[in-house]
């Protein structure tokens, strides 16, 4: 049976798992192993071997180094499990694999980088660990190129090109610092604050959300703590950029939340609040097709297609960026509200430069 190896887990917010979906594949052809031999000792269920070569990758501007998983398909008629352990069954050993990233303009090669190997710390699981290979190269990316990988396994060639995903610029009052967060009005009803922005060249999605920072002080400790909480994600219309978006930071939503993310400490006796980021994570379109295709299913059909972009093989190359405005602070109507209001007057809170300052 054919077991496609893992792909690098967590490649940050936006990074899908890539390793999921063949994953249940594998276990999926691995339960029908088990069954169908338990039936008959003639029956070979095991396909012809073929060389796949599996690339992840989700490039970004703001790094100047690039990290790829490449790994291959494996088959045996033993146990999956088993095989998977093995870590020559899903990496490439030395002379096996040649890859390189070319960035392309115009149609034309400008720069070529030749990756190199490198060993990770692995998560705990079926596969062989504890660390595992991955590569990279080092770039400063252009925005205004293509970029291309070109691999050779063990004779089989793939290719999978991306563009890469351009600045995001928030506008409005959330890249101002000095114009705190007006969550409350002055009649003292909720308020809201509209986060607002305009579109990336080559950004497709745009996943949006807030980290609330503080320090639950526990006896003489003080201890930095945060949450992190979605607004939602939109999809641009065209990668062209200059599209203007926006989602609505709800105030009573947010001191809900507040309240019911930050009270799981009893130990602390107080609660300094220390500030509020506004983050986006940006999606090319190829990530934004994997995403999409990956998403929950709603319906009563749970079969999907398998997304790739890699030609000759399977996996994602694609890009992303990401962009946080930190430190924005309450306004003077919505302080006391942290501090006071129903949803969070048991947690203790204080604001160090307010009338509700630390003691």
């Amino acid at each position: 049976m054919n077991c496609p190896a893992p792909g690098n887990r967590r490649l940050l917010s936006l990074a899908p798992n890539p390793a999921d979906p063949m994953h249940k594949k594998a276990l999926l052809v691995a339960g029908v192993a088990a069954a169908l031999s338990a039936c008959s000792t003639d029956l070979d269920i095991a396909a012809p071997y073929q060389e796949n070569t599996i690339v992840y990758a989700l490039l970004n501007k703001d790094s100047s180094t690039h990290y790829l998983k490449i790994n291959k398909a494996f088959l045996g008629t033993g146990n999956a499990f088993e095989y998977a352990q093995v870590p020559d069954s899903s990496e490439y050993q030395e002379g096996q694999l040649e890859a390189v990233v070319k960035a392309v303009k115009n149609g034309q090669v400008v720069n070529t980088y030749t990756l190199h190997d490198t060993v990770w710390a692995h998560d705990p699981g079926i596969f062989a660990g504890p660390t595992h290979k991955v590569y990279y190269f080092q770039a400063e990316l252009d925005s205004s190129a293509t970029y291309r990988i070109e691999a050779t396994a063990k004779g089989n060639q793939v290719w999978a090109e991306t563009p890469v995903v351009e600045a995001v610029h928030p506008s409005g009052s959330i890249p101002n610092l000095n114009l705190p967060l007006r969550l409350m009005a002055p009649g003292g009803t909720y308020s809201f604050v509209t986060v607002k922005w305009t579109s990336s060249v080559n950004g497709k999605r745009y996943d949006i959300a807030y980290r609330f920072r503080w320090d639950d002080v526990v006896g003489s400790d003080t201890v930095p703590r945060d949450f992190v909480q979605s607004l939602g994600n939109l999809a641009s219309t065209n990668l062209g950029g200059s599209e203007i978006m926006s989602v609505p930071l709800d105030g009573e939503a947010f001191f809900r939340t507040v309240g019911q993310r930050c009270n799981d400490n009893p130990q602390a006796t107080q609660r300094i609040f220390r500030g509020v980021d506004v983050l986006w994570a940006v999606a090319g379109p190829d990530l934004y097709n994997y995403l999409l295709l990956n998403s929950p299913i709603s319906g009563m059909v749970e079969e999907r297609p398998t997304y790739t972009n890699v030609n000759g093989g399977y996996g994602l190359f694609s890009s992303r960026r990401f962009l946080e405005v930190k430190n924005k602070t309450l306004d003077q109507y919505s302080v006391p509200e942290l501090v006071q209001g129903p949803y969070t007057v048991g947690l203790h809170f204080c604001v160090p430069n307010s009338d509700f300052s630390c003691n």
